[in-house]
């Protein structure tokens, strides 16, 4: 089963007024001190864009991650594992998502997945056209990147990955296994 939870809170919003907005178009109501969202200490893999900052790690056999502005937790979020993976193959968990600074007005782009054995290099190019080389270790990838104010940063990506054969390019709605969850538990 794949759970994939994401909580929007955020200090930086709360000090200017503001409630926190994912920019994938999504609201949130600002938290309250019992929403408050705990950082992944020594993370897997970290990546950081002008002050946004995804960070991973693997527990059990959970994706955890965590997404901060600043130093301040903004997101989080877990993901199942999945087994099996071919040595040769990418996966991606979810669609490109995002934070929208409501104080600087910037807005960041997130993505992370898993990778089979031989996989030694993963790249997101967006829907915009921003291309960000992801972290890479033990098998799962991560990238977080400035989005700009391009609606269709939040579309499609492509992954580009590498293996020992070459370079392979893929869309995430190919390789999205939460997506491809969804439509087994709507399909029955």
């Amino acid at each position: 089963m794949t759970i994939r939870t994401a909580t929007i809170g955020s200090a930086l919003a709360l000090a200017a007024g503001l409630a926190p907005v994912s920019a994938a178009t999504a609201f949130f109501a600002a938290p309250t001190a019992d929403d408050q969202l705990a950082p992944i200490s020594s993370p897997l893999i970290t990546q950081d864009a002008a002050g946004y900052q995804g960070k991973w790690i693997i527990v059990g056999g959970t994706l955890e991650e965590s997404f901060e502005k600043d130093g301040v937790v903004i997101s989080t979020g877990s993901t199942s594992l999945r087994t099996g993976l071919a040595s040769d193959s990418i996966a991606s968990f979810g669609y490109v998502a995002g934070f929208g600074d409501p104080v600087s007005g910037e807005s960041y782009a997130q993505l992370s997945g898993q990778a089979g054995t031989d996989v030694t290099a993963v790249r997101v190019i967006s829907a915009s056209g921003v291309e960000t080389e992801a972290n890479l270790a033990a098998g799962v990838w991560g990238a977080v990147w400035l989005a700009g104010d391009n609606a269709d940063e939040y579309g499609t990506a492509t992954l580009e990955f590498d293996t020992p054969a070459g370079t392979t390019s893929v869309s995430t709605d190919a390789v999205d296994v939460i997506a491809a969850d969804q439509r087994a538990v709507d399909n029955g």
